[in-house]
């Protein structure tokens, strides 16, 4: 029987069963406190960089289908669960999804005793290992302190698309997507409505002008907003962008890149938003809306601009869920309303954003 194991950085050592390739794994451990959607889960590229545990104590029963990736491929390093289904009523298995996708998972542990951890400390980087022999579990500690934390790095480069791609409608107006990460259920939403150009995330802004489109959709995606690599590439051409009068929609990453354009900061939360049943407020008429989410930072609210309008509230923490602009044809939301999985309470926005669209075009 297979063995594994999840080290943390303050020391903790978690002991459990082994599923899936041999394999040792690096990354922030991160909770998502969903009960359906694994599948959308584990191959969302926002989770680029992280360990995911999961706390709803069986996955697997469902099975896995091609029809549910949310991108071409796996994008978490790790998984940790309580328990897998071993027998699916439909479609593929999670051990051979595990064996065919190359994703370690531990498995027979506490996830709640975890997910606590988490919650009162904060996300922690990990080590994730899968071994039929025995390791030096002292000498990983050791390594791991002294690795840099994941969102050092420009994970977006590693998810975004690396050439434009069009997704033609007839009859339909022209919006580019700038792709940060952006998951397959956002594209399907905005092609209900737009034709779709997809580009790459450090796309310039003449490139963009060139492709003459009637707006901009800034997509979702992994790791700091305030990264040094998408202060140069990305922000510097949403700047632009905005300066130029684009009709603008940001969702997740993109929000808090649309924020960080117009002045604003950034920081990082303790343990971020993980799940589909995250309430938000939407301030003006005082509806309530169920959401999914997945991110790790948020936006510093900052009324110092007073054409920036906080729009949108977290009722959990009271975070920024939202914003728009008094004179700007702009908008974002730090939820997904695509859902995908979760519920669709708030699809109407890509309809929004397509009225604010029609408004700006000639």
């Amino acid at each position: 029987m297979k063995k594994g194991i999840l080290i943390l950085e303050d020391g903790t050592i978690v002991q459990g069963r082994g599923l899936g390739p041999d394999k040792i794994v690096y990354g922030e451990l991160v909770f998502n406190t969903s009960m359906t959607g694994y599948e959308e889960a584990f191959t969302d590229p926002s989770y680029a960089g992280q360990i995911l545990l999961m706390t709803y104590p069986l996955i697997g029963n469902y099975g896995f289908s091609t029809k549910n990736k949310e991108s071409e491929s796996v994008k978490i390093r790790g998984l940790v669960i309580k328990e897998p289904a071993f027998f699916s009523t439909n479609n593929r298995r999670i051990e051979d999804y595990l064996y065919e996708n190359s994703l370690p998972c531990i498995w027979d542990v506490d996830t709640r005793v975890l997910t606590l951890k988490l919650r009162s400390f904060g996300t922690m980087k990990a080590f994730l290992i899968v071994s039929k022999t025995d390791v030096n579990i002292k000498n990983l500690l050791k390594k791991l302190r002294n690795m840099p934390h994941p969102h050092l790095k420009n994970l977006v480069s590693e998810v975004s698309c690396q050439k434009i791609i069009n997704h033609h409608q007839k009859n339909k107006k022209r919006i580019v997507l700038i792709d940060c990460g952006v998951k397959k259920s956002i594209i399907k939403c905005l092609l209900r409505y737009f034709s779709v150009i997809q580009v790459p995330y450090n796309t310039n802004f003449e490139t963009i002008k060139d492709l003459s489109p009637n707006g901009i959709v800034i997509s979702n995606g992994p790791g700091n907003p305030a990264h040094p690599e998408i202060v140069r590439t990305t922000i510097r051409t949403i700047k632009e962008l905005i300066r130029s009068g684009y009709p603008m929609f940001g969702i997740c990453l993109g929000h808090q890149l649309i924020a960080i354009a117009l002045g604003l900061k950034t920081y990082k939360l303790k343990f971020g938003h993980r799940g589909y049943n995250h309430p938000v407020k939407f301030i003006p008429d005082g509806h309530i809306y169920i959401t999914t989410q997945n991110h790790g930072y948020a936006i510093l609210k900052d009324k110092s601009d007073k054409n920036i309008i906080f729009d949108w509230l977290n009722l959990n923490d009271g975070t920024i869920e939202g914003m728009s602009h008094r004179k700007l044809p702009i908008f974002s939301v730090q939820f997904h309303p695509e859902a995908s999985p979760g519920p669709y309470d708030t699809t109407f926005l890509f309809e929004h954003f397509l009225n604010l669209v029609n408004a700006k075009a000639p």
